[in-house]
């Protein structure tokens, strides 16, 4: 069985530590992007796409959803050793 690589390991470990946020439909998706530094070596990097308005103009703009998401990936990542982007659904 072939051995799982950086990227792998890294998504596996993002999606246990959403999983609940994943469960309450907040994270819709978590992906790695891994970036070839030259040399052979990578770095690799979370994206976590978020299902909340941002959009301050709108009827349902809630900031406190927002920075309660934003907080709880965080907090959830405080210790993963990459870096975090977060982007929001509309």
């Amino acid at each position: 069985m072939p051995q799982a690589g950086p990227a792998q390991e890294l998504q596996v470990k993002a999606e246990a530590r959403l999983a609940t946020l994943m469960q309450e439909k907040l994270v819709t998706r978590i992906s790695v992007i891994s970036t070839s530094l030259g040399g052979g070596k990578t770095t690799e990097r979370l994206l976590v796409r978020i299902s909340v308005e941002t959009h301050k103009a709108s009827p349902d703009f809630n900031q406190t959803a927002v920075d309660n998401a934003k907080a709880s990936i965080k907090q959830a990542f405080g210790d993963i050793g990459s870096d975090v982007f977060i982007e929001t659904d509309r």
